[in-house]
């Protein structure tokens, strides 16, 4: 199916890849074209739910496994940790507020942006509601939120800080880098207005 410049989503992630010529050589721009190509292409049910389950797996599951990994060999904080009955509390604890935090935010895109954070089945509206109203990476806080209590509960809080930490680090780069400026080109002024006006990650709270 053509999207945007008589090129279909397959056609332009090729082009991306490549450097052919319709697309600019730098990868920013040619990522911003295969998301609006992608975006202009209204995803199946099925295909937004099979981007979810994948998305799930590498970022709730292969990713954590990658930084405890790290963590059981260079963490230099391994040694922190408390009592094991208040470090299992507090690891449930941060569980249960990450994976809320992602599920409301999730939701979130998937009834109004009409999408989902994996970038093949983007959001086809800028989502400035539910969670987004309070910070604008909400699924980087509920991940970081998560990776704590994960690490916290499978290791050490040591681990489970050191996993927040990774996460933390490496969604900043790619939101600050790539995806702010991927909004930015698809939405305009109305994501440089909501950019002013929320903030990043620590949520802004009503009132």
């Amino acid at each position: 199916m053509p999207g945007l410049w008589g090129q279909g989503p397959g056609d332009l992630v090729v082009n991306a890849m490549k450097g052919k010529p319709g697309t600019n050589k730098t990868f920013l721009i040619n990522y911003v074209l295969v998301l609006k190509g992608l975006s202009a292409s209204r995803r199946s049910v099925g295909f937004r739910l099979a981007s979810l389950a994948a998305g799930t797996v590498f970022f709730l599951a292969l990713l954590p496994a990658l930084f405890l990994l790290i963590a059981d060999r260079v963490n230099p904080i391994r040694g922190l940790s408390i009592p094991r009955p208040a470090e299992q509390g507090l690891a449930l604890t941060f569980l249960a507020t990450g994976l809320a935090a992602l599920a409301w935010a999730v939701l979130t895109q998937w009834r109004i942006g009409q999408g989902t954070p994996v970038p093949n089945a983007p959001t086809r509206k800028l989502v400035v509601e539910g969670p987004y109203r309070y910070c604008r990476n909400p699924i980087q806080l509920g991940a970081m939120l998560y990776y704590l209590g994960l690490g916290t509960f499978l290791r050490s809080a040591g681990a489970g800080l050191f996993a927040l930490l990774a996460g933390g680090l490496l969604g900043t780069l790619y939101h600050r880098f790539v995806e702010e400026k991927e909004l930015e080109k698809r939405f305009g002024d109305s994501y440089r207005a909501y950019r002013k006006r929320v903030p990043f990650l620590l949520p802004k709270l009503p009132g």
